[in-house]
């Protein structure tokens, strides 16, 4: 099985990207916390089943963290539905971010947005915003912020892909 990294390493490269993508998708702290804590106690008894043949281990994380959440949601029925961002598949923006090895490659294709385009994808991931929060923050209805943002996911992917 070539270079996998150790735990160690493994939660050293990609605590801070799972927890964020966690933080993302779950109000509270402490369930952020400790949906990164099953992660990683996840990632731990799986990795003698990883294929890095089949995947980045990035990418492997990924999965599990998406899945996580998506768990979470499910078990505690805290909506009636997945949010929408989550219920997407493999092409996922979140998870070009996340296995993103260079955070200047984002940032770069970041400014090539329209500004109101930015606005909206800055707000949601980084303040942590839900769309209608951003719609009501820059004063856009519902239904244009959500087009706004599939648009901007997409052109991002496309600016990272």
């Amino acid at each position: 099985m070539g270079d996998i990294p150790s735990k160690e390493q493994i939660y050293t490269d990609y605590r801070d990207k799972v927890f964020a993508y966690i933080r993302n998708h779950v109000n509270s702290p402490e369930d952020a916390e400790d949906l990164c804590a099953d992660v990683f106690v996840k990632v731990y008894d799986k990795l003698d089943t990883f294929d890095e043949s089949k995947a980045k281990i990035s990418t492997w994380i990924y999965s599990i963290t998406s899945n996580t959440v998506i768990d979470f949601y499910r078990t505690n029925h805290i909506h009636s539905e997945i949010p929408e961002d989550l219920s997407d598949t493999k092409s996922s923006i979140e998870e070009e971010v996340l296995t993103q090895e260079s955070l200047s490659e984002l940032a770069a294709a970041l400014l090539k947005l329209p500004e109101e385009q930015r606005d909206i994808i800055v707000l949601r991931y980084y303040k942590g915003l839900t769309l209608q929060e951003v719609a009501k923050t820059m004063n856009l209805s519902y239904g244009i912020t959500k087009l706004r943002h599939r648009e901007a996911l997409g052109r991002l992917q496309g600016y990272l892909g």
